[in-house]
């Protein structure tokens, strides 16, 4: 579909033909009426050559989406058969397989496992943190958004963060309050 005329997104046709610009922009090349006059239609050959192009196209993707599917497949084999290997060595009188330790409860907040101990770790509350910057005495709104904002940066997940909204995961025990 060829116009003498258009160039660039710009209609170039002199007063005397119909064209469908405004102020020299070519709004719709497709329905302008010069175009409709001139234009050629598709033959069935022409057509069909397209949608063989088409599906020679989609053919190579799948191809590919094959072909990296098969490589997946074939490291996970990979790595099963290694582990079977090892789990194999593990099996022979030569070699003595790992002890591991149950762990030890000393109480609800730690544990022993092989010698080392391991504490759960307490997220503070944002009312605890309040509490602890500010006491009972009374604060400004400057000084609860600043101690808000601390709070979340360092005591939960960050999610997601764009130029306009920071998404914050809180677990629900950091907003329990004594009752």
């Amino acid at each position: 579909m060829t116009c003498e005329y258009y160039d660039c997104g710009w209609c170039y046709a002199p007063e005397d033909v119909d064209h469908n610009s405004k102020n020299g922009s070519c709004i719709d090349p497709l329905s302008c009426p010069y175009l409709i006059e001139n234009r050629t239609l598709m033959t069935e050959r022409e057509h069909l050559e397209c949608e063989i192009a088409e599906l020679e196209l989609e053919i190579k993707q799948k191809a590919k989406a094959i072909e990296n599917f098969i490589d997946i497949i074939e490291r996970k084999q990979q790595k099963l058969k290694e582990m079977n290997d090892s789990t194999n060595r593990l099996k022979e009188p030569n070699c003595v397989p790992k002890q591991y330790f149950s762990p030890v409860v000393i109480d609800e907040n730690t544990i022993v496992i092989d010698g080392v101990e391991y504490k759960k770790v307490i997220r503070p509350t944002l009312y605890d943190t309040l509490l602890k910057k500010h006491g009972n005495y009374p604060m400004g709104r400057k000084d609860v958004c600043d101690i808000v904002r601390g709070w979340l940066i360092d005591h939960t997940v960050i999610e997601n963060e764009s130029a306009g909204m920071v998404t914050f995961t809180i677990h629900k025990d950091q907003l329990q309050t004594p009752k």
